[in-house]
Order: C-alpha cells, then structure tokens, then sequence
C-alpha cells in the first residue's frame, strides 16, 4: 500500500540544540540554576472520528495504536505538533525551554523483548500490555537461547513500525527505540516472576546466566533499533526526556520484591553492564523504593534516580542524590520549593509548568523563574 499524506511539522533544530547545552551542563554536574532545565505545557484538544480527546496522553486509544500504524503516526504527529508550539514559546519565557516533539513507541509495553523468548504479548485498552512468560524452571531457563531479534516475537513489528516511522515523517522527526526496561524486568516477563525468585535460593547459577542473556539481548536490541531510527534522539530511553548525552534510563520496578543484599547481587551487576555498555544510568522506579537509593549509588556509572517524595522520604532522597551528586529525574513544579531550595548545587534538577493556555503556561513559567533565581 502506498504511504498516507502526512503532514509532517518541521522540527525547530536550533531549539534543540539550545536545549540540550543546558541540559549537557545539568549532566556534566553544573547544578547552579543559573539556566534552569524547564519545560511547559497546557490544555489542548486532539479529535479523531468524532471523538474529542482533552491532553492525550501515552495510553490514548493504546490498542488502535498498536494495531494500525496509519492512526499511531497521525497521534503522534498531533503531540510533536504541540510540543513544537511548547518549545517555540522559549523566547516569552526567557530561556530555552526543554519541551522534544519526538515519537516514542510505549504502547508496545515496557517488555516487548519478552516476546523474542516466546512470551505471549496481551494488549489492554488505555494501560500498558502485559505479557505472560514463557519459562517456568530453571532448567528451562538454561536451556534459553539468544533469540532472532529479525524474527522472533513482536521484534519484527517493532522494526516494521520504525521503518514506518521513518517514511512517514520523513526524517523531520525525532524517534526513539521500544522500552526494554531493564534486565530484571525483562528476565521475569519471561522467566515467570514467583519461579525466578524461588531460583535465586534454588538455582542462583541458573538466575545470574539467565541475566547475563538477557542483557546481552537488551544491547542487541537497543543497537539494532538504533541502526534502524533514521532520526534517532541519541537517547537509550524509550523516552526523548530527560534527553543525556551518555547513558541509559531504565525501569527497575522488580526491585521492590528483593531484599537490597539481593538486589546488588543479582540486579546490580548487570545494570552495570548497561551502564558500562552507554557511560552511566538513571533509574526509574514507581512509588517507594528509598530502602534501595544507597544501592542505586553503587552502581557504575549512576547518574540519577526519580523517586517520588510521595511516596519516599525526602530525607533519604537528598542524601543519596548528595552522596552521589546525581541528578533527580522527577520534574519539579512550583509546589516543590522547599525539595529544590534542599537540593539546590548538591543535585541537578529538571522542572516543568503548567498552565490552562499558552499565556498562562508562559506567565506561570516567568514566576516560577523568578522564585528560583529567589532562593
């Protein structure tokens, strides 16, 4: 079939690259505030058969987007639109803003690799896939080979979608790889969760080879994406922010069910690898996981973690990212003073605004400014 019309924004390249020598700076250990690393952002509409849709997010008509390339092009074209329109109001903000009109490919999960080891790939309307393993022992687990990431489970529709991409948008676009999370969550969407933990105390050489594969699959897979993005972002995250000039952002939700001793024998050396592998890594983690924040700083190369502060306490937080000097991945708001005014020269920071329209994200923005050049 031949290619739909797209009508295809041009990416404002030198905003771009304004916004990525601040965050350079951010990353490089320049934690000052003296340009501060901001996005915005406001109300906005999208509508498509007759349906209105208020801010759509991620998880926007999910199955659709899996399912038909046509409607996940024209979706995210309508969010690199607004994004476009966020960055370009830098000028009436006074700094460059870090708003990236890129595609991502998150509807696909968080372990599409998964499925290259066979298993099964469940879609689900308006929430992540979930995906239901494949390997219950650890003799089967010894017995996993690297799979065909040409061939073998959703990989092949992953590329065909980025090739997709690529034709569609005409290399104006920035795109970025599938999520693999990391090697832990990888390893249990295909090794069955409660089975891989009881082989931590059964079969720990079982466990540790099983990782090593899977890793040595998740760099496969990020390489392989990478040769295939036309625009890729340089970023080995599903996520074009927070945008690094080295270095891998990782989910690592699956440490919460071990022990921190067990988490730095059995997770932590293969994040290393990852972190060798790209110069340094930064870690996502959903709700509480502060007992884990001394063990993230061990790892080689840390770069930063997100830890909520609603979920963790922010005591522990400050002194990890202080030990560490690393950068804090949450997006700050004006409701966050106090945490930045802590945190301010000992950590890097990015910040966010939001506003009810663009004058109002803008006017928002210049305050929220001001109250940081106060501190």
């Amino acid at each position: 079939m031949p290619m739909p019309a797209f009508l295809v924004p041009e990416t404002p390249w030198h905003r771009i690259a304004e916004q990525r020598a601040v965050l350079r700076q951010v990353w490089n250990g320049d934690y000052s505030l003296a340009v501060p690393v901001l996005s915005i952002d406001w109300d906005w509409q999208w509508e498509a058969d007759g349906q209105t849709h208020q801010n759509p997010g991620c998880w926007t008509e999910s199955v659709r987007r899996v399912q038909d390339a046509e409607f996940d092009v024209r979706l995210h074209l309508e969010v690199v639109r607004h994004q476009i329109e966020c960055l370009e109001a830098s000028d009436d903000v006074g700094l460059p803003l870090a708003n990236v009109p890129a595609f991502d490919m998150i509807v696909f999960g968080t372990g599409p690799l998964s499925t290259a080891f066979g298993s099964r790939f469940i879609l689900r309307e308006g929430a992540q896939p979930f995906f239901e393993p494949a390997l219950h022992t650890p003799e089967e687990a010894l017995a996993a080979k690297m799979p065909d990431l040409l061939k073998d489970g959703l990989c092949p529709s992953i590329l065909e979608r980025l090739r997709y991409y690529n034709e569609a948008t005409q290399g104006k676009v920035i795109l970025t790889p599938s999520d693999t999370a990391g090697p832990w969550s990888i390893a249990t969407q295909i090794w069955h969760y409660e089975d891989m933990l009881a082989a931590i105390r059964t079969a720990p050489r079982a466990v540790h080879s099983f990782l090593d594969l899977v890793t040595d699959t998740i760099l496969e897979w990020y390489n392989l994406q990478e040769a295939y993005i036309s625009r890729w972002g340089r970023s080995h995250s599903s996520f074009s922010f927070p945008w690094s000039p080295r270095g891998i952002g990782i989910g690592d939700d699956c440490m919460v069910c071990v022990s921190p001793e067990t988490f730095e024998e059995f997770f932590l050396p293969y994040n290393n690898r990852l972190s060798l592998e790209y110069g340094g890594i930064f870690y996502h983690c959903c709700m509480c996981y502060e007992r884990y924040l001394p063990s993230l700083v061990k790892t080689e190369g840390f770069l930063g973690f997100d830890a909520q502060p609603g979920f963790n306490d922010f005591d522990k937080i400050e002194a990890a990212l202080t030990e560490a000097h690393g950068v804090w991945t949450r997006i700050c708001g004006p409701q966050d003073m106090e945490y930045i005014r802590r945190l301010k020269g000992k950590a890097g920071m990015f910040f966010s605004v939001y506003g009810a329209t663009r004058d109002d994200a803008v006017e928002k923005a210049r305050e929220f400014l001001a109250g940081l050049r106060a501190l």
